[in-house]
């Protein structure tokens, strides 16, 4: 019908060009009009007809997108299918309960080696202990460096064992350096929207009581409570053992069920964002520093109004990582979430310190006195070992 039209129109106007010519004694006022009409008239035809291949041209791309699509979707089905056509039929899935018993990651066994005196480096220790011990010995998985001393992973007790003994009684090696197991950091979890029915001091307590857990009392500690405005956080530490035992699942505690989450934290300051000293020790105490923008603000309020730094949180729209920024990385995202490389890369290094390891066992001695904390923000993701 549309092409039917077309014609029509251009019919028309070559008639009209055609009497035009063929009439020439008809007065200009009335020639004039009708020639300028029959040009324009061409001119918005070949307007028309200029759009309309374009609109042609997209509708060709869009539908070899649209079936690109079709096949990659298609591709991805035909290797679900092919998976589990591949699958025994008389496999059974794996209970949640034993995929919630595996350690999140290859827990090692940990030595430390510790140079003495200043006799030697930590990069001479190394050289000291692998020209003394035959490595095949000892299988160790992994030797790590930093600017005190030497870390040496093991994956059995046996190699640990053995290890340390080698050093401890190799003359050579006794005097220049101390190998030691280092206190194990133990994993950190959050107990989310608990009722302020519930007395901080009676929440391990509680948790004990609660949840059948009287066995673990003196294997768990509350760090501190994140205030809310009808509910509050508590910040729990537990032993490596206990981990598995609490992480992912309904706890109940007073008029209040949660589910424990993994939780990290960084140490950073909540004032001005900096990994380098603690919100008490921060210099600026009357001012934030906006996560998005990476501006500070003053948290002073006046007379009853809210503080610049509230009202400005609420309507910041601008993203500038204050950590990236200062050392020159692309810095077009909020700091403190997962889109901040250096954030991931801290989660990384706390993951990698914590030991999650089953058997490790360590006891606490819970203060009466916790702090509160209110503007507190520890992660509480789950990275995996992959994580930047």
């Amino acid at each position: 019908m549309a092409d039917n039209c077309l014609n029509d129109i251009k019919s028309a106007i070559t008639n009209m060009h055609k009497a035009l010519n063929s009439h020439q004694r008809v007065h200009p006022e009335v020639t004039g009009p009708a020639k300028e009409l029959a040009v324009q008239s061409q001119k918005l035809l070949d307007l028309y007809l200029s759009m309309t291949d374009q609109l042609k041209s997209q509708i060709d791309n869009y539908r070899l997108l649209i079936n690109d699509t079709q096949t990659d979707n298609n591709e991805k089905l035909q290797k679900i299918l092919d998976k589990l056509e591949s699958t025994p039929a008389n496999e059974k899935p794996t209970p949640y309960n034993v995929v919630a018993q595996n350690p999140p990651k290859i827990n090692y066994k940990t030595v430390l080696v510790k140079p003495k005196n200043n006799l030697l480096n930590p990069p001479q220790t190394k050289e000291a202990i692998c020209n003394s011990i035959p490595a095949c010995d000892i299988k160790c998985n992994q030797i790590s460096i930093n600017k005190t001393n030497v870390a040496f992973k093991f994956s059995n007790e046996n190699s640990k064992n053995k290890f340390l003994k080698s050093v401890s009684e190799n003359p050579d090696l006794n005097t220049a350096m101390e190998a030691y197991e280092p206190t194990p950091k133990c994993p950190t979890i959050k107990l989310k929207n608990i009722d302020y029915s519930t007395n901080e001091s009676d929440i391990i307590n509680q948790l004990i009581m609660q949840n059948d857990m009287q066995d673990l009392k003196n294997h768990i500690k509350l760090l501190f409570t994140i205030k809310k405005r009808h509910y509050f956080d508590a910040i729990l530490c537990v032993s490596p053992h206990v981990y598995d035992l609490l992480f992912q699942r309904t706890l109940f505690i007073g008029w209040s069920a949660c589910i424990a989450e993994q939780t990290f934290l960084l140490g950073h300051c909540s004032n001005c964002l900096s990994f380098q000293h603690r919100t008490k020790d921060c210099p600026n105490k009357s001012s934030k520093k906006c996560k998005n923008c990476g501006i500070s603000f003053s948290t002073t309020r006046i007379n009853n109004q809210q503080s610049e730094f509230i009202t400005h949180i609420k309507n910041c729209s601008h993203f500038n990582c204050c950590h990236c920024a200062e050392k020159n990385l692309p810095a077009e995202h909020p700091a403190l979430t997962d889109l901040c490389p250096l954030y991931c890369n801290k989660i990384k290094q706390t993951w990698d310190r914590t030991c999650y390891d089953s058997s490790t066992k360590v006891k606490f001695f819970n203060k009466l006195s916790i702090p509160n904390v209110t503007n507190n923000n520890p992660s509480t993701q789950s990275p995996s070992p992959s994580t930047p």
